[in-house]
């Protein structure tokens, strides 16, 4: 008994263990079978999330494709507006420049018409003062004489013609210069103004009253001027004494641009002007005051009656002398300035 007693302890015992290790199989498979499942589901969140972040980053990517492409269109359109309106704005600026360089050649044509009419107009009145000046002194158009200047200063000269001309027989010749009465001249049959030489010789005898002697000077020094295109004025400053080249330059050239009109040895301003340089008073005084312009016999005539002095002009003689061959009296008591005529175009002053 006592060992089918041990016998059965034993087999209960066997069948307490293989419960017991089936137990714990079951156990160890259920918890295998958890942990598989979880495994499974941390492997299936994690393939989710991997799914997710992969389509996140997809759809980033295709949001920022979208945008770059966006960005690339109005960027296109952007260059499209911007080279429509650089292309229109050239357009513009080309039309602009177009009108611009029509309304200057139909400004230029203008001003050559005009400046055409003018020179024509010119030339009408260059001619009537030619006309009036040979009429009332005698003194030739321009072209017809070899010293403008010297004629300019014969016909300048301030003492009047006498109405009937006395009779010279030792001359001189207003002519020629000879010793014999003009009508008698040999040399020379027409009048005075029919002559260049005659004119280029009028003045000499020191007046325009020629039943004078002429004046001549056989102790005065020369005092040189530059010559810089002033030498007249620089010469009429000297003898004046109270003003400059440069003021005395712009002071006869504004009265000739106002008084165009005024008498000058009984012919207007204006007609002298005329018959030395072709333009009209304003112009040449425009001219004269900037400098560009040499004065001359007119500006003599101007400057004594601006300054109420005599202006006397000379020209070198024989052995050292000077000979009177014009003067101008501006009918005032300023007392006289003496100038020297070194021919064409130079003045000295002359101390005397």
């Amino acid at each position: 008994e006592a060992e089918e007693a041990e016998r059965r302890r034993r087999a209960e015992e066997a069948e307490r263990q293989r419960r017991e290790a089936e137990e714990r199989a079951r156990a160890e498979e259920a918890e295998r079978a958890r942990k598989e499942f979880e495994d499974g589901e941390t492997r299936r969140r994690e393939e989710a999330e991997r799914k997710r972040r992969e389509a996140a980053e997809a759809e980033r990517k295709r949001q920022h494709a979208e945008a770059m492409e966006r960005q690339r269109k109005a960027a296109e359109e952007a260059a499209e507006r911007e080279a429509e309106r650089r292309r229109k704005a050239e357009e513009a600026e080309a039309e602009r420049q177009r009108q611009e360089a029509e309304e200057l050649q139909r400004q230029r044509r203008a001003a050559e018409d005009a400046e055409k009419q003018e020179a024509a107009k010119l030339v009408v009145e260059r001619k009537k003062a030619e006309a009036s000046l040979q009429q009332s002194t005698g003194l030739p158009p321009r072209d017809k004489v070899e010293e403008p200047q010297k004629a300019l200063m014969a016909a300048l000269m301030s003492k009047p013609k006498a109405a009937a001309k006395q009779k010279k027989p030792q001359g001189p010749c207003d002519k020629c210069d000879g010793k014999h009465d003009t009508d008698d001249c040999p040399h020379f049959k027409k009048a005075r103004d029919k002559h260049r030489d005659a004119w280029d010789k009028y003045g000499k005898q020191g007046d325009a009253d020629a039943s004078e002697a002429p004046v001549v000077l056989r102790a005065a020094r020369v005092v040189s001027q530059p010559g810089d295109g002033s030498c007249m004025f620089h010469s009429l400053a000297y003898g004046l004494r109270n003003t400059s080249a440069s003021e005395l330059r712009a002071e006869i050239a504004d009265y000739i641009a106002a008084h165009p009109e005024e008498e000058v040895a009984g012919n207007p301003i204006r007609d002298w002007i005329l018959w030395d340089s072709g333009t009209d008073a304003k112009a040449y005084a425009r001219s004269m005051r900037s400098g560009s312009r040499w004065g001359g016999a007119v500006e003599l005539a101007v400057c004594a009656k601006v300054r109420r002095v005599g202006i006397d002009v000379y020209e070198r003689g024989a052995r050292g002398s000077f000979v009177r061959i014009s003067n101008f009296d501006g009918g005032g008591g300023g007392g006289t300035v003496s100038l020297l005529y070194g021919g064409r175009v130079h003045y000295d002053a002359l101390k005397v």
